[in-house]
């Protein structure tokens, strides 16, 4: 009897699900067609970011391409600037921006203070966890790993540290470079090492007389013409970059790579929720990211060919935890002190 009953409720439930799926799938088109037909009301979308105006401009045009009734505004500022900005217009009641894009702990602050607007897009699915949140606030529009960068015309292939403790050996004092402001690369080997750990690594590259400058591009001026041997942290599309010029410059990517999330969010007040939603949703597709890669960021997608990742992909890559930016404040004078940043 059983069988039977059982044998009776399988159609039910299969016409149960048919129905679920299709009526998902109707509410899915609606929602598009609501956003769609409320951008092109809109007309309009404002992006802050710290990306180079050119990146921007590539991303952006392509945006007006498919989308010919959205006209884009850009505005460009980095990390505390950005963050800055975006406060002062909150405090003064004035909703300006639709769209912000930054990389470092900097955007955290925001998230904390609820800037952000949930919006669950469907290219998510396609980025694995650690590059976006539980929640829909944020994904990683795209990623940015921190390596190490040395001269090749300083540094022979014999020499190359097998770990970041190898670069304890005197061999390289006053030879390494560092940026100054290195706190989210800190922080997050402080939770993979453990605390004493990463201390005694920092410790020991200021017995190491590490030079400390301002700006990773910077530094890597400075490594390209042989001012310093290893820049101990870079950014990967600056490597690659300085490698394209000529400069002789090469990467390594030693154990663990972490990766910064340079994290695309909507404003919650934004004037034009719409155009974000359709903008987020270009940036983070396929074809969005293949734009992204061209610029020489990596992308967290697997189904982007061209991606800087994959020069890196035999190490373990850790994304940035966001979260760690609470301690932002504890991080950063730790960091300074131990290093004898004034």
């Amino acid at each position: 009897m059983p069988s039977k009953i059982a044998a009776r409720l399988r159609p039910v439930n299969f016409v149960f699900l048919t129905l679920f799926v299709f009526t998902s799938a109707d509410q899915i088109a609606a929602q598009s067609k609501d956003v769609l037909d409320g951008a092109k009301r809109e007309g309009q979308l404002v992006f802050y970011s710290g990306m180079p105006v050119p990146d921007a401009q590539a991303v952006l045009s392509a945006l007006e391409k498919k989308h010919p009734f959205i006209k884009t505004t850009f505005y460009r500022a980095t990390g505390p600037a950005l963050v800055s900005r975006i406060q002062t217009e909150q405090r003064a009641g004035s909703h300006i921006w639709d769209v912000m894009n930054s990389t470092g702990f900097e955007p955290y602050v925001l998230l904390d203070q609820g800037y952000f607007a949930k919006h669950e897009s469907g290219e998510r699915k396609a980025f694995p966890e650690g590059h976006k949140d539980n929640e829909g606030f944020w994904a990683t529009m795209y990623t940015t790993p921190m390596i190490v960068s040395y001269n090749t015309k300083l540094v022979s292939p014999g020499e190359l540290p097998k770990d970041y403790a190898d670069l304890s050996n005197p061999k390289w004092k006053g030879r390494l470079g560092l940026d100054a402001s290195d706190f989210e690369w800190y922080a997050n080997l402080r939770k993979i090492w453990g605390v004493d750990k990463a201390q005694k690594f920092l410790e020991g590259l200021r017995k190491q007389e590490v030079r400390l400058v301002q700006g990773r591009a910077l530094l890597t001026e400075l490594l390209s013409g042989g001012e310093i041997a290893v820049l101990v942290n870079n950014f990967l599309q600056n490597s690659i970059e300085a490698k394209r010029k000529g400069s002789p410059v090469e990467m390594l990517a030693l154990d663990p790579v972490i990766s910064a999330a340079g994290l695309v969010g909507i404003n919650k007040s934004a004037p034009h929720p719409n155009a974000a939603k359709l903008f987020v949703d270009f940036v983070l597709s396929k074809e969005g990211q293949e734009l992204i890669v061209k610029t020489d960021r990596s992308s967290v997608r697997k189904d982007v060919a061209g991606n800087p990742l994959d020069l890196i992909k035999n190490v373990r890559i850790v994304p940035s935890d966001l979260s760690l930016g609470k301690n932002y404040v504890q991080i950063r004078d730790e960091f300074r002190d131990l290093l004898g940043v004034k």
